[in-house]
């Protein structure tokens, strides 16, 4: 009798750690301040919806390209010029250019307010 009380005491706790582990802590970071960061840029943001993931990444991703064209056009560096490139192609509006000056860098940070447009529209 006394070993089915100890196997249930045990089992209970296992269970309470896998339940904190598995619901609690991804729910606390999920509400919790994300950060991303390059160079001397640095974009907080937090997620509200679990359906607007997207969203949020590519605002904040969008943000951070905003200024690492500030950066750019004050000194330029290759591992920013990288940065924004792959910002662009994964998360930029690609019909705010021509077809002929998608991936042209210069165009990109000289039209950086409609290329990385943060505002989301709601239908």
């Amino acid at each position: 009798m006394e070993e089915r009380k100890t196997a249930a005491i045990v089992l209970s706790i296992i269970a309470l750690i896998v339940i904190f582990f598995a619901v609690i802590l991804p729910e606390i970071r999920y509400k919790s301040t994300q950060t991303i960061s390059f160079k001397a840029c640095t974009v907080k943001f937090k997620y509200f919806d679990a359906g607007l993931d997207y969203d949020v990444n590519r605002s904040a991703n969008n943000k951070l390209a905003l200024c690492l064209c500030d950066i750019y056009a004050h000194k330029p560096d290759t591992a920013v010029a990288n940065k924004i490139l792959k910002i662009y192609k994964e998360y930029g509006d690609r019909d705010s250019l021509s077809f002929g000056h998608k991936y042209n860098l210069d165009s990109l940070v000289k039209n950086k307010k409609t290329v990385f447009d943060t505002t989301i529209w709601a239908d």
